[in-house]
């Protein structure tokens, strides 16, 4: 039991990472394919990936040395099934029509061993059947391809890393880890039963999708000013090798793209940047979508939030350097200026969380809507249903 408890607490304390290295590429994904990010999907995806890692560290842990693991002379594979059948009748002398020999025999290790082989993929098998929607053929085999992968970590000393494997690698567990899935598979009934099904998930999620979270902005800008950056680094990179007048290149090269990636490619897309189009997002007006428009939303959302702090702390400097302020006074400049910057991004959270036009969005007239349509009555009834992205999924 100590083994099972320390490879739990390491599963729960290697999750957090774990998790965290994947969060962006899981927003990006639920973003694009489904318009929003679904707390039921998050909860269910998440748990089994702390599933997973739990089900791993049990197979894996606790490592032993090398130097232990390079004097081991025990079998290292046992290629008989039931074996585990016959060490219960030997071992606890169990009788079948003999109910006092059923007590102790439960406390034979060989008993609770193969219980928690079985027990170890049930979670599999419920998560197969009831979000992944397997059938009882593709769980079967999943779940023996899980168990299969876990008996070759072992008998590969975990991938070759130890001179030998360091457990067995025993076809019992492979028939009871396999049947732990398939039990899965069967009493999934009862999540299916009580919670919401993977379409009622879905099509709340594509609902969802058509508002345009505050969250879903934020990410949406974050990845747009990252191509732009990237793309941009690189054409610096390129130039400032070759060319003497490099400030004046930096300058033009950073106009030229600017105006490019933020202006007149979403003119070209249809009021869409490269992130928007994967997000489902465009541009809308009450008036016409134009190149001048956009450019007025980019540049005072731009003057607004970052310019304009930076241009106070540049005036700040220069004043301090120029000596016509002391350093007490400009240290306090730059704390007013701090607080004047968080004051404003402040007020436009709480303007976007009560759905008010921010000041760009007055200059500019314009909004971002998402793209993302869904199917009515009728069409529904000409047509199968279809996802975000035009595919069939039902």
């Amino acid at each position: 039991m100590e083994t099972f408890s320390y490879a739990i607490k390491v599963a729960f304390l290697a999750f957090p990472l774990i998790a965290l290295l994947i969060t962006i590429p899981y927003i990006v994904y639920q973003y694009h394919k489904y318009g929003s990010v679904s707390s039921y999907r998050t909860i269910i995806l998440y748990s089994f990936l702390l599933y997973m890692i739990t089900a791993y560290f049990l197979v894996i842990l606790p490592l032993p040395s090398m130097e232990s693991v390079s004097k081991m002379t025990t079998p290292s594979y046992n290629l008989i099934p039931f074996q585990f059948i016959n060490e219960i009748f030997s071992d606890s002398r169990f009788i079948v029509s003999d109910f006092a020999t059923y007590f102790p025999t439960l406390k034979n290790p060989v008993v609770y061993e193969s219980l928690f082989n079985v027990l170890l993929t049930v979670p599999f098998g419920i998560y197969l059947h009831y979000y992944f929607e397997f059938s009882f053929k593709k769980t079967l085999f999943a779940s023996f391809c899980l168990t299969l992968f876990f008996e070759l970590t072992q008998i590969t000393g975990l991938y070759f890393i130890y001179p030998r494997g360091y457990r067995v690698f025993d076809v019992d567990d492979i028939i009871l880890n396999t049947l732990g899935g398939v039990i899965g598979y069967i009493i999934a009934f009862i999540p299916l039963k009580i919670l919401p099904t993977r379409k009622e998930i879905d099509e709340n999620s594509i609902e969802k999708g058509m508002r345009v979270s505050f969250l879903k902005r934020m990410v949406s800008f974050a990845i747009d000013f990252i191509i732009y950056s990237v793309f941009l680094f690189i054409a610096l990179y390129l130039t400032h090798h070759y060319l003497e007048e490099w400030p004046l290149v930096f300058s033009i090269i950073f106009i030229l793209w600017s105006l490019f990636y933020y202006v007149a490619l979403p003119s070209i897309l249809k009021g869409k940047t490269l992130c928007m189009k994967f997000f489902h997002l465009e541009f809308t007006s009450s008036k016409k979508v134009t190149w001048y428009r956009i450019f007025a939303y980019y540049f005072w959302m731009i003057a607004c939030y970052v310019l304009f702090p930076l241009f106070l702390m540049f005036l700040g400097y220069s004043l301090y350097y120029k000596q016509y302020i002391t350093r007490v006074f400009f240290e306090y400049f730059i704390i007013v200026v701090g607080a004047l910057t968080l004051m404003m991004y402040f007020i436009a959270l709480l303007k976007r969380i009560f759905k008010m036009p921010l000041i760009y969005e007055r200059i500019s007239h314009i909004e971002i809507k998402s793209s993302i349509h869904i199917p009515n009555k009728e069409e529904e009834e000409n047509e199968e249903y279809y996802d975000v992205n035009h595919r069939k999924v039902s």
